[in-house]
């Protein structure tokens, strides 16, 4: 592990969600010393503070809410003085360690109990999923305790894009999805669609009928899966930031859920936009295809009926 910077004379406030977040990157750093990247440390705050809740009846006010990838803490509103996050060396973005200006006795205000509490479902948590990958604990996450069944379903089609698209990318000498993948990815549509809440999702309804639409087109036409894949991130992403932020979140202040709010028309404007234009995209291929095959049709019919004539 790299040097962290000297201690500072005060660390500021230093609350449970601080002392949550400090043991699971020591925890992490004790199981095996490997780098722990910034989801992994989410992740993994996320389940010690379910566990806290449940088992514990403990309500440690940690920061969170659902975004992109599922559940995760808002760092913004921790003290950041508790983890050293140099560049990792070993994949993109930063490792995360306990900062070594911090020990236990800085924790001395919180109660034993409190703190052994958080030790302990700290250390479960951590020797139960701090080996799996952040893929793996993103799916953990997903499988055991999402907002609801269309979340699942989409999650359960960015899995199985994400897979089809790596072997595309290393294993391929075809761009194009192939007829299993096809009638895959329409059964992971409909499943979707068989689980889309109307109520909960009114502000992206039209949009999500849209971006279903424009799935099948690309699909249609043997779009890559890489394409279509980001096209499902585009979506994901946007209804994370739309809705569900919103609806899955705790222990964020009214300021920034103002600051959401503001933005949120805009995202979704943008979000509306992408799947226009990627829909006229995909309407004009297919049209085109049409054409070509009609032209195609028209020639072969006449090239049969000159054979017949010899």
């Amino acid at each position: 592990m790299s040097e962290s910077p000297p201690a500072d004379d005060d660390l500021g406030d230093l609350g449970p969600p601080e002392y949550l977040l400090y043991r699971v990157a020591a925890e992490r750093h004790e199981q095996d010393g490997r780098e722990t990247g910034r989801t992994r440390i989410h992740k993994l705050c996320c389940l010690a503070d379910r566990l806290l809740a449940q088992e514990y009846d403990r309500e440690v006010g940690l920061p969170k809410y659902w975004y992109k990838y599922g559940r995760t803490i808002s760092e913004a509103h921790l003290n950041s003085a508790v983890t050293y996050r140099p560049n990792a060396n070993h994949f993109g973005g930063q490792a995360y360690y306990p900062a070594d200006q911090v020990n236990e006795s800085d924790f001395d205000h919180l109660s034993e109990d409190l703190k052994d509490d958080i030790y302990n479902a700290v250390q479960s948590v951590v020797t139960e999923h701090g080996d799996k990958t952040s893929e793996e604990l993103e799916e953990y996450q997903y499988q055991n305790f999402a907002p609801d069944d269309f979340v699942i379903a989409y999650a359960d089609l960015r899995w199985y894009l994400n897979t089809v698209s790596q072997d595309e990318d290393q294993h391929r000498l075809s761009h194009f999805v192939a007829p299993d993948e096809k009638t895959r990815i329409e059964e992971l549509l409909d499943e979707m669609l068989a689980n889309f809440d109307e109520v909960r999702y009114s502000e992206i309804h039209d949009i999500y009928l849209d971006w279903d639409d424009t799935m099948r087109l690309l699909v249609d036409i043997g779009r890559s899966p890489r394409e279509i894949h980001d096209f499902t991130e585009t979506f994901i992403e946007g209804a994370a930031r739309i809705i569900l932020r919103f609806e899955e979140h705790s222990n964020i202040d009214s300021k920034t859920l103002e600051d959401w709010r503001e933005e949120k028309e805009e995202v979704r404007r943008d979000l509306q936009s992408r799947v226009t234009q990627k829909r006229k995209e995909a309407l004009s291929e297919r049209q085109s295809t049409s054409a070509l095959d009609s032209v195609a049709d028209s020639y072969n019919s006449a090239i049969s009926e000159e054979l017949d004539d010899l």
